[in-house]
Order: structure tokens, then sequence, then C-alpha cells
């Protein structure tokens, strides 16, 4: 009897294996992980360049505005090392014939490209190739640059935005013939756009010799011009980077300098603190240090407020705070005497009604709106104000259903509580050293009530705390952060939430004050209190997925309860187009996340689908609906992960090239319907 040699029976099976995972396979879909300029002005036409994985063959750009139109130009790679000196062999071999060529550089006949474009040819080579083999020795010999394969690929793109485009952070998608991209933020503005010149030109001349280098230590650059504010600044920091621009400012000027970089990508996964911590300083024509900021509040955005003392020139610096760097640090800075909203009074309001309104902040048009009208629909919404310059940033402003009422000073202690009825939404301030204040609450006895602090959700610095006492002043409970996973931008949960059962006389008393034991008058904050309900709310990641026909996506979706709800939540979709399916769940009992899967149809589709998932739970007697909230589940700093709400759940039906590379990600057969 034959003998199988050592370990053969293993082979055939991994053998099958692979066999049976190749047929399975689609293509790694592609990953972007930044967009430079993150967006353009309306009404003008612009180059950008995207970065990320796995982006050969790219064919369009899903944008969540339909009035930005993208072309593709061109894809770019960073060969590996034995292509990148296999180039440069081939572009050795060629310098005999290309010296022949110094002698018309000489005699003044500078238009040399077409030859040596043909020379090129004749070997295999041409401009692209050069400008990628020199990327990667530069890099390869810069300590100060990685070749991150994360983001070392590049798509140019031509961008034109129509003038009605709507201004503010839109999301933008890659599509490849492999599949759709994760999406990232791109902003619309208004004001004229103006990037920091390139540190690197590729020359192709320079390149094969019949043009010298620039001497060491002397810029390639042109010397730039004066920017002209107001405009919008672009550029992206490498490591040890200092950017600079120079501009003129007029006596008397009330200039802001409001900074995007984390606004653009919320969380780098492998930097600490898990953002580029953008700095950014203001100078004089000596170089004299004016002003500063490295933050706005709580926000690390930073954000200058400075009235030009004389007429004459300034100089504008940006850096990372401990001189990181990368090609994904990437900003946008609005410079100008233009409107900048920091704070609005009241934080909220009660839904459908109306309210006086105040904004505070720079260079606004007008300040105070007197019977202001309120959404008819609970929840955080986004305020603008206007002003000479333009529109200006949002704010947040928090709507309730309930009635409001307003804090009134002194409650500083128990004696003097301030008596609330349930449920009310109370509007109140830690506004001088020391305070605190206190509420008298009468509710249900033996029943559940929920006391929460909308605050730092709000734009508020409040870093509030809450404490509830019996009617005899025994602390029932204490609460100081409260985590949302909801809040996916959030980092310091800084808002306050109890949930108590209230004595058998329904009395009790809740304090509110700021753990930080500071104050001022734009530490407001909005307590809710309310019997509590239980409920859960939704988010579903990725935001985009890929798959190939007659197959299935792996979804997951996550459930963030409140208010002691531990049932089961069961899922569907919500008028699914015709071939679309969900199956798997529910979110068991306690749990807070479930895989589910996506079926498709047979064909590939011309556009993604827009998909919307919804929970199912029975609470109280009553049918709970809960549409889920499409989300990047994204890690912060190696460590936090963090549900960020993006646009859209979209899913792309795509047959596989031939030649695909296995995606790890994949799914398996379509599972059976329920």
């Amino acid at each position: 009897m034959d003998r199988c040699p050592p370990f053969s029976f293993f082979h055939r099976l991994l053998a099958g294996a692979m066999a049976l995972a190749a047929t399975d396979a689609i293509a790694a879909p592609p990953r972007i992980g930044f967009l430079y300029p993150a967006g353009g002005q309306v009404g003008t036409t612009f180059e950008v360049s995207v970065g990320g994985q796995s982006l050969e063959d790219p064919v369009g750009v899903i944008l969540s505005d339909e009035g930005i139109r993208v072309e593709i130009l061109e894809h770019d790679k960073i060969p590996i090392a034995q292509v990148a000196d296999d180039h440069r062999s081939k572009l050795r071999e060629l310098r005999p014939e290309l010296e022949t060529l110094k002698e018309r550089v000489v005699d003044g006949d500078a238009d040399l490209l077409p030859e040596v474009r043909r020379i090129l040819a004749d070997a295999g080579l041409d401009e692209k190739k050069l400008r990628l083999m020199s990327e990667y020795y530069r890099r390869r010999s810069d300590p100060k640059q990685q070749l991150n394969t994360q983001i070392g690929e590049r798509v140019r793109v031509r961008v034109t935005i129509a003038g009605d485009a709507e201004p503010g952070i839109h999301h933008w998608r890659l599509r490849t013939v492999s599949g759709l991209s994760n999406p990232l933020r791109f902003v619309v503005g208004n004001l004229p756009e103006v990037l920091e010149p390139e540190p690197h030109r590729f020359d192709l001349l320079q390149q094969v010799g019949l043009v010298p280098d620039v001497p060491p230590g002397r810029s390639q650059l042109p010397k730039t011009e004066p920017v002209v504010p107001p405009a919008t600044l672009n550029g992206r920091i490498l490591p040890g980077e200092v950017d600079e621009f120079v501009f003129r400012a007029e006596e008397g000027e009330k200039l802001v300098v409001s900074l995007q970089a984390r606004t653009l990508i919320p969380y780098l996964a492998d930097a600490v603190p898990g953002w580029f911590q953008a700095v950014v300083s203001l100078h004089d024509a000596r170089g004299r240090e004016l002003v500063f900021a490295d933050d706005h509040q709580f926000d690390p955005d930073p954000v200058i407020f400075y009235q030009i003392p004389r007429e004459g020139e300034y100089r504008l610096r940006i850096r990372d705070a401990i001189y990181r760097g990368r090609e994904d640090f990437v900003y946008r800075i609005r410079l100008g005497e233009l409107p900048f909203l920091t704070a609005v009074t009241p934080l909220g309001g009660q839904a459908g009604s109306e309210i006086d309104l105040t904004f505070h902040g720079a260079n606004l048009t007008e300040h105070y709106f007197p019977r202001h009208p309120v959404p008819r629909e609970p929840g955080i919404v986004e305020l603008v104000a206007s002003g000479p310059g333009g529109r200006s940033n949002p704010v947040a402003f928090h709507v309730e259903s309930f009635p409001e009422d307003a804090e009134r000073e002194d409650n500083n202690r128990l004696g003097t509580a301030n008596p609330v009825t349930v449920p009310t939404l109370v509007n109140g301030t830690i506004s001088v050293p020391g305070d605190v204040d206190f509420y008298r609450v009468q509710g249900p006895g033996n029943k559940p009530m929920s006391f929460e602090i909308f605050a730092r959700r709000l734009g508020s610095p409040l870093d509030a705390n809450l404490t509830v006492f019996d009617d005899d002043g025994a602390m029932l409970a204490y609460n100081d952060d409260y985590e949302d996973p909801a809040a996916g931008l959030t980092t310091h949960h800084a808002d306050a939430r109890v949930t108590v059962i209230l004595p058998a006389n329904g009395r009790c008393f809740v304090r509110v004050a700021d753990t930080q034991n500071r104050y001022g008058y734009d530490y407001s904050y909005r307590l809710r209190i309310a019997p509590a309900v239980p409920g859960f709310v939704l988010r579903a990641t990725p935001g985009t997925l890929n798959t190939r026909p007659g197959s299935s996506a792996r979804l997951t979706v996550h459930a963030l309860r409140v208010d002691g709800f531990d049932g089961p939540i069961h899922l569907r979709l919500q008028d699914p187009p015709e071939g679309f399916a969900l199956s798997g769940g529910p979110v068991p009992e306690g749990g807070e996340k479930v895989d589910v899967y996506l079926s498709v149809p047979d064909g590939d589709t011309d556009r993604p689908v827009a998909l919307r998932v919804e929970g199912v739970a029975e609470i109280e007697g009553e049918t709970v609906v809960v549409e889920a909230v499409p989300a990047e589940d994204m890690m912060q700093a190696f460590a936090y992960r963090h549900l960020v709400p993006v646009d859209a759940l979209l899913i792309d039906v795509r047959t596989p090239p031939e030649n695909a590379a296995p995606n790890p990600t994949r799914t398996g057969p379509r599972p059976p319907l329920p």
C-alpha cells in the first residue's frame, strides 16, 4: 500500500479551501484616507487628490450633493523597490542618448519634451513611471517620511461645484471596478480657495539630467504671493513642518481664523491623541507672535479672534502640536473678517414654539431674534448666522417636546431649590464662582425618573455633574460623565445623566454643578426631567457595503439602550428595493450588537443603492420602531472606538474583475431567508 508523503492530506485540504475561497472572493474594495484639498468654492472647477489603498481602476465618485460633479483623471501607485530599481536601471542605460540633447539646451532649444518622451517610450518608460520612481526614492531617503500603504495610492480627479450647491459638509466615496470606498468629509464653501505651494515638483527634464537640479538648501518653490482675505486656505502638514501664509490687513479689522482639521478626518487610528492636533498662530511682519490657539473651548480645532492693531503685513503659521505630520494631516482655514458663532442663548426650545434667540460671536449682522420659530421635531439641529462675510459656522440647538422653565437665583442650596413640574426642561447657567443649582421635583412615588444634562453636546463648556437627593438630603444617585455612544464625535462625554426610583412620597432634589469648578455666562445647560421611558437607538456599520450579484453583505447593528430596556430588537429593511432582503438578528435580549446579512439581486447595480434599516421592539405593551443611523466604526489612538454617523448606508453590487484579489472582509453565499 502506498503511503502519502507527510502532511499531504493537510495540503490537499488547504488547497481545496483556497480554491473554494477563490471562487467566492470579491475584489478588495477601495479604502480612502484623505482628500486634498478637502473642499472647494461653489461655482469653481479644481483638482482633488484622493489618497488611500486598493484604488486601482477608479470609475467615479459618489457624493451626497448632486451639485458636485467629478471626473477621474489618473491613478498613481508608488512602485515596489524592484520596479523602481528596474526603472532606474533603464534610465541609466538611456543616459548616453539623452546626453546628446544637452547641446540643444545650450543653443536655446529647450523644447525637448517630445524627443525625451520618444526616447523613454522606446525603452518602456514614460513620464508617469519616472515621476513615481522619483517619489519612491524621495520618500525612502527622507527619514521623516514613511511608505504608508494605507494612503500610498493616489487618484487625481477634477471637481466642478455648481453655483447652487449646498454649502457645508458632504460625504465623498470613490468608486472603482472593485467596489465603493468608505465615506470621507468634503466641504463646500463660498470663499476663494488658496492652496499651499507643493514642496516637491516633478520636472521631467530635470529627472533625465537635461536641466540642473536645484542646489541643496535652495527652495524649488516660487515666492508665494500674499493671500487676499477673505479666503479659505488649504494645506497639509508633513513631519516637522510649519506652514506659513502671508496676508495684509487693515487697522481695526476683526479677524477670525477658523481651522478645520479634526472636523475633516475625525479619527486617525494610528495617531495619538487620535487626530491631527493643529496649532495656529498669528505673527506680525517681523515674526513676533501676536496670538496663538490650539483649540476652541473643548473643540480640538483652533479658532483665533483678533482685532488688527495697525495696517500691515501679517503671517499665519500652522503646525501639529508635537510636530507630527503625514499626507492625511489635512487642514482648511477660513481667514478674514468673517462671521463666527460661539454660542446661542438659550441652548434649545420647545418643539413648535417661538422663542427669543440670541446669537453670540464675531462679525454677526444681527444678534437678537425675537419670536424665532423652533422646529417641530424633537432632536438636535444646527443653526447658522450671517454676517458681511457670508454664512457662519453651525452651532447645535436642542429641541424637546416638553414645557420649558428657567433657573431662578438664588437656588444654591436645598432650602432655596427651584420647584419644577414634571416633565420639564430647565434652562440654567453656572454663572459665578461656587455656583450650584438646586431643583425640587415632585413626581409619582416609587417610579423611575430620569435626569439628563444637555450642555457639552450643545457646545457649552460646562463639565456637568448631577446629584439626586431624597427629601431628607440623603444622596440617591450621582453621575459626572455619562457616556453616550450615539455621540460619535464626542471624546469627553461631559454631560451627566441618572435614572432613579423616586421615594414613596415622589419628592426629590437634584443639584447641577461644574466638576471643574468653572463658570461664566456661556456655562449654560438644559436639564431634562421626565419619567424614565425605556428605549433604544441604533447605529448600522459600516456606511458602505460591497458584494457581488446574488450574494450578501454583512452589516453590524449596534443597539444603544436607555432606562433599563433590555428586550430583543427585531430588524428589517424599510421599503427595500426589489431583490434586497435582510436576514439575521434580532439583537438579543440585553445584547449590544448583532451581525445581519443583506441579500442582493442577481445583477449588477448601475449605482450604489441606499438602504434603510429599522429596529422593532415591544416596550411596555407598545410597538416601538427606530431607524438605524448609518455610521462608521472608527478607532482612535489604537484603542478607543467611536460610531461616527455618516450620510447614508450604501451598498454596491458588482461583478468582480477576473484578476481581483480576495477581499478579506468578504461574505459567503447568500444565507437562507427566515
